[in-house]
């Protein structure tokens, strides 16, 4: 992406925003989350919103 700024002189624009890993695979957003609480000594449970 850098390449294309700095050469076609344009600016940067977020193309694909910043949730955009999240939204691809959100089981695997939670597992890391679960993952990095437990190293930090945390237990966690998620639960479905209730509409």
């Amino acid at each position: 992406m850098i390449w294309h700024v700095l050469h076609d002189h344009v600016p940067y624009r977020e193309l694909l925003g910043a949730d955009h890993f999240t939204r691809r695979d959100p089981e695997r957003a939670m597992r890391r989350l679960i993952k990095e609480a437990n190293s930090l000594g945390l237990t966690v449970r998620f639960e479905p919103i209730a509409a």
